[in-house]
């Protein structure tokens, strides 16, 4: 049969074409969760709300929370920002390692500082945002539904709350089948804690028998103190030379001023060799604490050297200690001077002063007690390491790219512990923060600070820019007691090495990696946080947000950004 009159068979109407697009199956991949590497790892979703719903539940992010409100002239093109921008942090400063809830942290923390500017107000900067970061991104084919979505968001904050829709229903149901896996695995715990009451043998059955479903979460202070039992820990503190003659110099030179006749505490004492020269200083009393086996060497070692009249060993955590009333002091007694030698790489890593903090709480005289040493500083500083980089491009004659590659992924996973070569540092060294170790408080241990670096003609050479490929963190260490004398160390890669080296965070050389332009006067800037990690908290994380550029010569108050990004690295225990 002929067509009609008017009819073209070659021609579809719009309409035809929405009834197209709505047939087409869209697959959606969340901001956070979506692997630039493996594009079938991460979950993908048959509708955007699903997509935003994983994101908000599973990582504490919300795109809808960083769109520009609806009714927003540049509505559309902030959003295509804002999709595009999130992508490429998450691809730039997130592992697939990382904590879920720390990625969305990161991810929401860099979005507040960029304070997302659209169109023509956010200048040359946002113009690469245009650009999908995720090929055939079905996100951006739905910037309406975003803008409904918001719409909607924005209502729920009515006084008059819409009505329960199908998807808060899908949501409630999804709320039901997590508390069913949560009882279900309550009463998988209850059945093996009953397990360990009714018979010993009988529970190592049932927990294996239970295997990954049954997963009891680390004991990381069992491990802490228990590594410290190892001789070989102990001869690495003692053969660092700076760390040993320092608290030894800081110590026997103030034996007058400062020890003789006075009541130390040594906490973590390890080997006793802190408190035997607190005990060669003069001091009336040492109490020597170490919740490790190798206690026992030290009570030996104490009693060899002819201290065990002036020395007591105590073995247990110092906060135990305290709240059992287990230390060898009289009541209302007090110890003058708390020695300790706590510090980890980046300073704060395995989380030791907190517990010297309690007993300088609890202990420590009022006024004219002090912590010893008694001040900490750390440092950051910015190094290039194209020597390594450049290695793979010719090994005895192969060329090796591809290890470099991997290489570098491997650098980027979390922070490195290295002794850096002082000759590949190109900026000053700045002080990001300094403690006063009398007066701190432990809820200033996870800090943020900010930081300033620049390239260093000395070191910089006759290059006229510079890719900054680590940020390099050290620390100082002062026992600068008013009216004693000072001694203080340093673990800046100016210095002679110690055992805590430098901690490294790697940029990824390949892509975003900061450079410094020596004729514009570049200055690379930023806010460096160190916190405790909340699953262990003897491990830390460290967040770096930084930005380069100049100050332009034109107007010296006009901040001129050339680049900008985010550095997410841990140390784990």
């Amino acid at each position: 049969m002929s067509p009609s009159d008017g009819d073209d068979p070659w021609s579809s109407s719009d309409e035809d074409e929405g009834d197209e697009l709505e047939d087409e199956c869209f697959s959606f991949y969340s901001i956070c969760s979506y692997n630039f590497k493996d594009a079938s790892s991460p979950p993908s979703f048959d509708n955007l709300a699903s997509a935003l719903e994983y994101d908000v539940s599973t990582y504490g992010f919300d795109l809808l929370k960083h769109l520009l409100p609806p009714e927003h002239d540049d509505f559309y093109e902030g959003a295509i920002i804002l999709v595009n921008k999130s992508r490429a942090f998450v691809r730039d400063n997130c592992n697939d390692s990382a904590d879920k809830m720390e990625i969305g942290r990161i991810l929401n923390e860099y979005l507040k500082k960029e304070a997302l500017s659209t169109g023509s107000a956010g200048g040359d900067a946002n113009m690469a945002y245009f650009k999908p970061q995720l090929e055939d991104d079905a996100m951006l084919m739905f910037i309406d539904e975003l803008q409904a979505l918001k719409e909607n968001q924005a209502g729920s904050n009515d006084e008059n709350p819409p009505a329960q829709t199908p998807r808060d229903n899908e949501s409630i149901k999804h709320l039901q089948l997590k508390i069913e896996f949560l009882e279900e695995q309550l009463s998988r715990a209850r059945k093996c804690i009953a397990s360990f009451a009714a018979e010993d043998n009988g529970v190592n059955s049932l927990c294996a028998a239970e295997g990954s479903k049954f997963n009891t979460p680390p004991d990381n202070d069992t491990y802490y103190f228990s590594s410290y039992s190892n001789t070989s820990i102990h001869e690495t503190m003692l053969r660092d030379t700076v760390r040993t003659a320092a608290y030894e110099s800081a110590i026997l030179s103030n034996a007058e001023y400062l020890f003789r006749d006075k009541t130390v505490m040594d906490i973590g004492c390890g080997t006793g060799v802190l408190s035997l020269f607190c005990a060669k200083a003069g001091a009336r009393k040492v109490i020597a604490v170490d919740n490790s086996d190798i206690l026992s060497q030290a009570k030996q070692i104490i009693e060899l050297n002819g201290y065990g009249n002036v020395i007591t060993c105590v073995h247990g955590k110092i906060e135990s200690l305290i709240q059992e009333n287990a230390l060898p002091l009289s009541e209302g007694e007090t110890v003058d001077i708390i020695v300790s030698e706590w510090m980890g790489y980046a300073l704060f890593f395995e989380t030791m002063l907190p517990s010297v903090l309690v007993a300088r709480d609890a202990l420590m005289t009022e006024v004219t007690g002090t912590m010893f040493p008694n001040v900490a500083k750390i440092f950051i500083e910015g190094a290039n390491d194209q020597e390594r980089l450049s290695y793979w491009n010719n090994v005895h004659g192969i060329d090796m790219k591809p290890m470099k590659q991997r290489m570098i992924q491997e650098l980027t996973e979390e922070g490195l512990v290295e002794i850096v070569d002082d000759n590949n540092i190109r900026t000053n060294r700045a002080e990001m923060i300094a403690f006063d170790l009398n007066t701190i408080k432990d809820e200033e241990l996870d800090f943020e600070a900010p930081f300033e670096l620049h390239l260093e003609d000395s070191k910089a050479g006759n290059k006229s820019e510079v890719e900054v490929h680590q940020l390099v963190v050290s620390f100082d260490i002062d026992f600068s007691v008013s009216g004693a004398a000072r001694v203080s160390f340093s673990t800046g890669c100016q210095s002679t090495p110690t055992h805590w080296k430098q901690t490294i965070l790697w940029f990824n050389p390949l892509h975003n990696c900061p450079v410094l332009k020596r004729d514009k006067k570049d200055i690379m800037k930023g806010r460096f946080q160190m916190r405790r990690n909340v699953k262990n908290h003897r491990a830390i994380d460290m967040i770096v947000m930084w930005e380069t550029g100049h100050f332009s010569r034109e107007n010296e108050r006009m901040w001129e950004k050339t680049g900008e990004g985010v550095l997410a690295r841990s140390l784990q225990a």
